[in-house]
């Protein structure tokens, strides 16, 4: 039987050159899922549902909507289809890279599989120094 794996879609809602989605569905089955943020205004909700339509109907209708908090909802998942691993892409934002930061402490102490991939960005922001190793922190000088 073929392992599991829950495939977190965020800002990334494409089956095209996503890298998340591409290697766990090397490795197993894949259950996608998606985690709304309720931070979001009115504006964005229209284009997030319509977009969520289109990802669900590329996924044959199996993507899985989740309201609340992604670490409670992601070890809920966990428990109840026990995935060989969990796979997303990274967002940049300091509250996600923390959020982000937990839930792997809690997938590695659970021993699954846990893996994050750089989805919308050519180079990750700590691959892009200066000549002393020291990221830019002004523009001109990058460009």
């Amino acid at each position: 039987m073929n392992p599991l794996y829950i495939v977190w879609f965020r800002q990334d809602l494409r089956l095209s050159d996503n890298p998340a989605l591409f290697e766990a569905s090397k490795l197993g089955q894949i259950l996608p899922i998606y985690i709304e943020d309720p931070d979001l205004g009115a504006a964005s909700r229209w284009w997030l549902s319509k977009s969520l339509q289109k990802l669900n109907a590329d996924l044959d209708n199996k993507l899985q909507v989740f309201q609340g908090n992604p670490k409670d909802i992601i070890l809920n998942l966990v428990k109840k289809y026990k995935p060989a691993g969990v796979y997303w892409n990274r967002c940049y934002e300091p509250k996600r890279i923390k959020q982000d930061s937990e839930i792997k402490i809690l997938l590695a102490q659970l021993k699954l599989d846990c893996q994050s991939f750089k989805g919308s960005l050519l180079f990750e922001p700590w691959e892009i120094l200066k000549s002393d190793k020291t990221p830019y922190r002004v523009f001109t000088p990058y460009y």
